[in-house]
């Protein structure tokens, strides 16, 4: 299966990419993970689902809500907003002539002939001359020093048989916010330390599931995050750290090594060290232009792919017509 192009991942950069290629003409694949999805994916799909509730919030489904919460169920109404996400998206792309796969795609041995690369996904190969990776990462607490009490991971919210009574979750972003709402509304006692952000929508949901948010840990009556939590009541949930989706990638077959957090080091054109393979979103760990938006990423990989390549223009087809034969 050949293609010009291939973007692996679900991560926001991931789809601008896609977007691009498709307008451009280039054909194009999709690899869409099963699993592990991008922060970014779980965020979007929480601010769905977190939007839903709100929309539904009378006392009486609100006592239903917490009366039923369980791990279990929050699992599961975010695993189905999660799928609702996906599907959304691959409507999208296929109706602009993008290719989808559903599965992990990694890197194989280089193509021989041309220069292109080989991606395996199933029992399928692709042989593709650019790749964009836009996995993005997962949230995963930050290591704590010896003798203070851990911070739990995000995961641990879905773990277990019962929620906790009371919870506090510090950063994450939307992903955070969207955690921290949706606690709320099944019930949690949750605070929320957040980053000051005015112009956040999930923020805004959040304070409207009744989530109590600061931008300081002693904003929501916590003491110092380096201090010990024995007079905690609450779990605290940390998502500041970041973690990149790569390991899958089998990256040593093109011989790019991401950093100690899994992520990718790229050029300021977001190529690796391999060339034809590009980084773009959370995955990147170091860049220079690694803060730009996700659609101002994905426009300059683009730039870079086509800067050798002519495209055709909308009066070339007439020119072509109006000379005599």
């Amino acid at each position: 299966m050949n293609h010009e192009l291939a973007v692996i991942g679900n991560d926001e950069a991931a789809f601008e990419t896609l977007c691009l290629a498709a307008a451009s003409g280039k054909r194009t694949v999709a690899f869409l993970p099963v699993t592990r999805h991008s922060s970014w994916l779980v965020g979007q799909a929480l601010r769905r689902l977190v939007s839903n509730l709100l929309v539904d919030r009378t006392p009486r489904r609100s006592r239903m809500f917490q009366k039923s919460a369980t791990p279990r169920l929050l699992q599961t109404l975010v695993a189905r907003s999660i799928a609702a996400e996906i599907l959304d998206r691959i409507d999208v792309l296929k109706s602009a002539g993008v290719d989808v796969v559903l599965g992990e795609a990694h890197f194989c041995a280089q193509h021989a002939s041309g220069g292109g690369k080989a991606l395996q996904c199933g029992a399928d190969t692709f042989h593709v001359d650019n790749i964009v990776i836009g996995t993005g990462v997962r949230r995963t607490a930050m290591h704590r020093p010896v003798g203070l009490v851990p911070f739990h991971r995000p995961e641990s919210l879905f773990l277990g048989q019962a929620l906790p009574t009371s919870v506090c979750i510090v950063g994450g972003g939307n992903f955070g916010a969207g955690l921290a709402a949706l606690t709320s509304l099944f019930g949690v006692a949750t605070r929320h330390v957040a980053r000051e952000d005015r112009d956040s929508v999930m923020l805004e949901l959040a304070a409207a599931a009744g989530v109590q948010i600061g931008h300081h840990p002693a904003d929501v009556g916590l003491p110092n995050l380096g201090s010990q939590f024995a007079d905690m009541h609450s779990d605290v949930v940390d998502c500041r750290r970041v973690v990149g989706f790569t390991d899958h990638l089998n990256l040593s077959a093109i011989n790019v090594e991401p950093d100690e957090n899994g992520q990718l080091w790229c050029a300021s054109h977001f190529e690796t060290w391999c060339a034809g393979v590009f980084g773009v979103g959370e995955v990147v760990g170091f860049s220079p232009d690694s803060s730009l938006h996700a659609s101002v990423q994905a426009e300059r990989v683009m730039n870079r792919i086509l800067r050798s390549t002519r495209r055709p223009h909308m009066l070339d087809a007439f020119i072509r017509s109006s000379m005599p034969v």
